[in-house]
């Protein structure tokens, strides 16, 4: 059975796009969030850890893989 997660879109007035996943945390949710990366158009600027991504994946080095701002 397919796990439910809820995507939180923002789009401000300059046209930026933030998505912030719920109900997924750590590796499922980069990989979830893959799909961004498919959109015709869209740039990915930055990965923004909420605490859960925090608390698992504490030797992550994000810095490397900023994926969450997008234009």
């Amino acid at each position: 059975m397919a796990k439910e997660v809820e995507l939180n879109i923002q789009i401000d007035k300059n046209g930026k796009v933030v998505v912030e996943p719920k109900g997924t945390s750590g590796k499922e949710c980069l990989d979830l969030m893959k799909f961004l990366d498919k959109i015709p158009g869209f740039v990915i600027k930055e990965t923004t850890p909420n605490k859960d991504m925090k608390d698992e994946m504490k030797d992550f080095n994000f810095e490397e893989n900023k994926t969450k701002w997008i234009k």
